[in-house]
């Protein structure tokens, strides 16, 4: 099957072609924030001041996982959606090997913060032995040491909006929210069985 046909980039006319791909972007993009809003909701409800101080903490190592990520993967997107209008197989397919390859070495640098500077790094902003200091080096070690599921989700978001199906993109980004909504309070106050995490 030639590119051309399998890439509705290259065939599509435009305003129908920017309506299909931007609407899905946006709701995706919507989405992302809604994480941060329905943590917060939880998590305040759980601990008002310790708990509220942890996600402070982490939210600019947060912001910089999503940044990092973000930025391969547009420069995947951008390198790939170029090789793909060109036709060019082989150069699309570098574009796509290389950003997964970044997008690993991305991982494995914060990986290594999580195991080795999350303390320091907390220990920089909140006394010792406080509950908050407690709550921000479990909550950023968890999101750096587990971060692999952001940097694949925005590579492969950016790999299906590269090949013009940001549907798809936007659908996953759904289904994350919807089972982070749903497990949030699952997890953190302990329902339906399940033991309580905080």
């Amino acid at each position: 099957m030639e590119l051309s046909k399998e890439n509705k980039m290259g065939t599509m006319k435009i305003p129908k072609l920017l309506f299909s791909i931007s609407v899905p972007i946006i709701i995706s993009m919507l989405v992302q924030a809604l994480y941060n809003i329905v943590d917060s909701i939880f998590v305040a409800r759980f601990d008002p001041d310790a708990g509220t101080g942890a996600l402070t903490l982490a939210f600019p190592i947060q912001m910089l996982m999503i940044a990092v990520a973000t930025g391969f993967g547009i420069g995947m997107n951008a390198l790939l959606s170029r090789a793909l209008g060109q036709k060019d197989k082989e150069k699309s397919d570098l574009a796509a090997g290389q950003g997964v390859f970044l997008t690993v070495c991305a991982y494995l640098l914060f990986l290594i913060f999580g195991l080795f500077i999350a303390e320091p790094f907390v220990a920089m902003q909140a006394d010792k032995g406080s509950l908050l200091y407690q709550y921000s080096i479990d909550y950023v070690s968890i999101i750096t040491v587990f971060s692999i599921g952001i940097f694949v989700q925005v590579t492969m978001e950016r790999l299906l909006q590269a090949t013009g199906k940001s549907i798809f993109s936007m659908i996953t980004q759904l289904s994350g929210a919807i089972t982070n909504i749903i497990l949030d309070p699952i997890l953190i106050f302990g329902l339906l069985g399940m033991p309580s995490l905080g």
